[in-house]
């Protein structure tokens, strides 16, 4: 029996996933959500209200999750209503067409929260779900953790740091401060210790 770890998720990580569920007339709706892999068959999501994902996951129970690394369904899923095209039926779900691996979860607890940020106050529904169902679409399935393409952007900027004009310097050391936040948030330990080294490096 396949479970997440076999799709390439690690437990404690954050990945970059598209999350399916359906509507209230019955038609699919897709959105990229960060999904973190808790345990070998558990994730773990946060769910803003005001989206259409937190209201059709509060009434319906359960969602369906794609990994996949199609740049086009990350932007029309986020800007727009993806293509119905681009759906398929797999029993009572949606799934992205072509996707990497997918899987179906069902809600085992729900908690709304408030949360206060840089981007302000929001309402959070904290989801536990059990996943069933996991099916891979091909021998190798990467599944999207920004950690390690934030280490790769810091790279960029640590290489050009000492080129620059003094703006763009002060510009270079606020992205590499805001990637370490990001890297630090969603990375493994092995991704948090990469950009440490970065970070000392650039100390030096």
């Amino acid at each position: 029996m396949l479970d997440l770890y076999s799709v390439g998720m690690e437990r404690g990580l954050l990945y970059e996933t598209i999350v399916t569920t359906r509507n209230p007339d019955g038609t699919p709706n897709a959105a990229p959500i960060g999904v973190i892999c808790k345990e070998a068959q558990e994730v773990v999501v946060y769910l803003h209200q005001g989206s259409r994902t937190f209201d059709n996951v509060r009434r319906e129970k359960r969602f369906c999750v794609n990994i996949l690394r199609d740049p086009m369904i990350f932007v029309e899923s986020t800007i727009g209503n993806l293509d119905p095209a681009k759906f398929q039926t797999q029993g009572q779900d949606f799934i992205i067409k072509g996707a990497e691996a997918f899987f179906s979860v069902e809600v085992t607890s729900e908690k709304l929260v408030q949360r206060d940020d840089h981007l302000g106050t929001s309402t959070l529904n904290v989801v536990k779900a059990r996943v069933h169902d996991v099916t891979k679409n091909q021998e190798h399935v990467n599944p999207l953790n920004r950690a390690i393409y934030g280490i790769i952007e810091a790279l960029v900027y640590l290489s050009r740091i000492d080129i620059v004009s003094e703006d763009e310097r002060k510009s270079y050391l606020e992205k590499l401060s805001e990637t370490s936040r990001v890297v630090n948030k969603v990375g493994s330990e092995h991704h948090k210790k990469a950009m440490k080294k970065i970070l000392e490096f650039l100390e030096k």
